[in-house]
């Protein structure tokens, strides 16, 4: 029996297979806790390996694992003590922000680094990583048809929010930058460390619908409660998130979060997720013999009960392939190394496995495993969508061959969108407003017309030729430019030419209405002053008769000439033109919003040019309302400069207090219309009356009094009864007529006894002056 003994134990010390050592970093808790199903995974590779007679045969495979917590720093430490085993020259990863240090220092030690779970687009950089491959891909690879839905459900204004670590940052640059090459708009990208509630809050007060998280599991539980407290969820609003959380993440109650389970569940309904395929959906034999479904059944026993709800389940097939690819990578190699070089002292070993991993190309049970030239797995992206409290697979989307292929439909009536409806509602004038003003200003230009009618048919007479009817008839025109003005405020659609004409019609109409009023004042005040040096002795008021002189022409040519000079210049230097200004919006429903947009004639420095006007226009009306006040109670003739003087007083009111209204008033077509065509109606109509109503009365008066007494010079008188009657009869208006002729006569009487006082006065001087030169 003992000799039995000896003999089992020399049989099992030549036969004994010899021990490869590999290294495992595994997330057994933290951000990330992958290593909960990662590493049951990769054992069950590494007994699967070590049961097959063809790969590495007189070799057993022994990993010695370490649990880095997902945090950088300890999974360093980790790292580190894994390197004091020189036997080991292969180390497996999991978590970004662990993997990312180990393989940038690795190569100093001769190793190899394989990931199962990390997916930062920054460890793509050969250069920087030089033995670093990876079967998870990378992160970059969801952001293509990130691109193709937002593309296909027509959403171009896109939100991100990211948490503060190299994995998410990298993969939200590159999404930017697809955003902006695809001609979409990436409203806002908000970063946070470890509370997110201000990120989220900056995404509430931007109305954004789309947006994409890019966050940890615990982080992402915090976003997603947030998200609840500011309302941002439900049918409007769409969340697209990694797909890599475990199955229940959002009710899992790790971290300490406001929100009740009900409220999470609530939140996350109807969120997307995108994820690489982890499982391979053909089912095929893999390299290891095993299908897809197998390792299912295989991983949930040997995970127990609530596998699906253990970290890293969704990634356990990566961890899986990856012990595979580095079986296969070295069962190719080992043929052409001795025993001695399977430690890191020997320089082989390192060359031979990165050369052998390059070219590794395996059905796996993730799928093909091929890596690209950085050491990154390429793969099929699957898209998930939360609905009725679990996930629903969508599509599936072939990255290399820009392909996806629809599995099942998504329950919306239709596609939120990725913004409120905006409404542009045009800010027109009303047609009540339009009835009412275009009838008064119709009214207007025919008391306008009539007026002119008047001043023409009469144009002879006393009462109508003291008031020059040339400037008269000027001023009625310039009343008929101002009004058809009203009408050319009132149209709705603006044109470049439009504007340019209610300048013309506005500046022009004002010169030739005013300008003759204030020509009038002009000329009474300098007819007066002439007057009052020659009668600088009396104290009597001057009788001066007004008639169309140069200096009246030259003042109304000079307004003219300012008028085109201003006009000139601005339409060339800054010509006005059509603007269209969106004023603030107006919120109508939950999920609408008015935009009202204002058309307006504008230039780049409009209010200067406007200024302009006002400027020179301002100081006419100041000019005529002072000579209006000089001539108040110093002439006493036939003309009409005091009711001139009434008109210029109305219109430089009306003027001066609309004006500044109408450039205030913005936004309210039907206000700013009134406040325009308010004053220029009121201005015509006013001055038309105060100018043409006495004259029209003092003519209708002289006609019925001319009427009377022509009547009574045909009666002849019977007796003397009925000359008394007849005289009782008779009517005032002819007592006011014969009045009327005997102060005429009067005056006549008086000038001609003023001349011959003058004439005395002269010879006395003369008479006085020779007797002073006789003496």
């Amino acid at each position: 029996m003992k000799r039995l003994c000896l003999l089992i134990l020399f049989v099992s010390t030549v036969f004994a297979r010899q021990e490869i050592y590999i290294g495992g970093v595994f997330p057994m808790t933290g951000g990330w806790s992958g290593g909960q199903a990662c590493l049951p995974a990769a054992m069950m590779a590494i007994d699967d390996v070590n049961e097959r007679k063809d790969v590495l045969p007189g070799y057993k495979i022994t990993m010695i694992d370490k649990d880095s917590k997902c945090d950088a720093g300890l999974g360093l430490r980790k790292f580190y003590d894994i390197l004091q085993d020189e036997r080991i020259f292969t180390v497996l990863t999991g978590c970004s922000s662990v993997s990312t240090p180990i393989a940038e220092s690795a190569y100093l030690w001769r190793l190899n680094v394989i990931a199962y779970g990390a997916s930062s687009p920054a460890l793509s950089n050969r250069s920087r990583f030089p033995t670093f491959f990876r079967t998870h891909p990378s992160a970059n690879l969801h952001n293509p048809i990130r691109i193709r839905l937002f593309q296909q459900f027509g959403w171009r204004r896109i939100a991100i929010i990211s948490e503060e670590a190299e994995v998410f940052s990298t993969t939200a640059e590159d999404l930017r930058q697809r955003i902006s090459d695809e001609g979409m708009d990436l409203v806002i990208h908000q970063t946070f460390y470890d509370d997110p509630g201000v990120a989220v809050r900056n995404l509430k007060k931007v109305d954004v619908r789309i947006i994409v998280g890019l966050f940890y599991e615990g982080m992402a539980r915090k976003v997603m409660c947030q998200a609840f407290k500011n309302g941002i969820y439900g049918q409007k609003y769409v969340w697209f998130l990694i797909g890599w959380y475990q199955h229940d993440w959002h009710v899992i109650r790790k971290e300490k979060i406001n929100c009740s389970i009900e409220q999470m569940q609530e939140t996350v309904d109807g969120h997307f997720t995108t994820e690489i395929m982890m499982f391979d959906p053909s089912d095929q034999k893999t390299v290891s013999g095993m299908r897809s479904s197998k390792f299912v059944s295989r991983l949930n026993k040997k995970l127990g009960k609530g596998a699906q709800g253990k970290g890293g389940y969704a990634e356990a097939p990566l961890a899986y392939d990856a012990v595979w690819a580095f079986a296969l990578a070295l069962n190719s190699t080992i043929t052409r190394l001795s025993p001695s070089d399977l430690t890191r002292k020997s320089a082989k070993i390192s060359k031979a496995m990165y050369q052998s991993l390059n070219i590794s190309s395996f059905p796996g049970i993730s799928g093909r495993v091929v890596f690209d030239s950085d050491g990154s797995r390429m793969a099929i992206t699957e898209v998930q969508r939360f609905q009725n409290g679990s996930y629903v697979t969508i599509m599936f989307y072939d990255t290399q061959s820009n392909n996806i292929t629809w599995k099942n439909k998504i329950g919306w009536v239709e596609p939120p969108r990725d913004r409120m409806l905006s409404v542009i509602e045009k800010l027109q004038l009303s047609q009540s407003t339009f009835i009412a003003v275009g009838g008064m200003a119709g009214l207007c230009i025919l008391f306008c017309f009539s007026c002119l009618v008047f001043n023409w048919v009469h144009r002879e007479k006393s009462q109508i030729v003291n008031s020059i009817p040339v400037l008269n008839s000027l001023s009625v025109l310039g009343c008929f430019l101002l009004i058809t003005a009203v009408y050319a405020f009132a149209i709705n659609e603006i044109t470049d030419t439009l504007c340019e004409i209610r300048a013309c019609l506005l500046t022009f109409g004002f010169s030739l209405a005013f300008s003759p009023l204030f020509a009038k004042l002009w000329t009474t005040n300098t007819l007066y002053k002439q007057s009052l040096m020659k009668q600088r002795r009396r104290r009597k008021r001057a009788e001066i008769k007004l008639s169309v002189t140069a200096e009246t022409v030259a003042v109304i040519a000079v307004a003219f000439v300012v008028d085109v000079l201003v006009l000139i210049t601005w339409f060339f230097v800054d010509p006005l033109h059509r603007t269209q200004q969106q004023l603030s919006a107006v919120q109508t429903g939950d999920d609408s919003i008015v935009i009202p947009e204002l058309q307006q004639c504008s230039c780049n420095h409009f209010n200067l040019w406007v200024g302009i006007m006002f400027a020179y226009k301002g100081i006419q009306l100041l000019l005529g309302s002072f000579l209006a006040y000089e001539s108040r109670c110093k002439i006493d003739s036939n003309s009409d400069h005091k009711k001139v003087a009434i008109a210029v007083y109305n219109v430089t009111m009306l003027c001066f207090f609309c004006a500044p209204v109408t450039l205030l008033i913005t936004g309210k077509p039907d206000i700013s219309f009134l406040f325009v065509s308010a004053p220029i109606l009121a201005c015509a109509f006013a001055s038309n009356v105060i100018i043409f109503v006495p004259k029209w009365h003092q003519v209708k008066r002289n006609i019925r009094l001319e009427i009377s007494s022509s009547s009574r010079r045909l009666k002849r008188p019977l007796t003397m009864g009925s000359s008394k009657l007849s005289s009782n009869h008779v009517n005032s208006e002819a007592e006011e007529v014969l009045l009327e002729r005997e102060n005429e006569i009067l005056r006549q009487k008086i000038a001609e006894k003023e001349r011959e006082i003058e004439e005395c006065r002269r010879r006395r001087r003369s008479t006085t002056s020779s007797n002073a030169a006789e003496s």
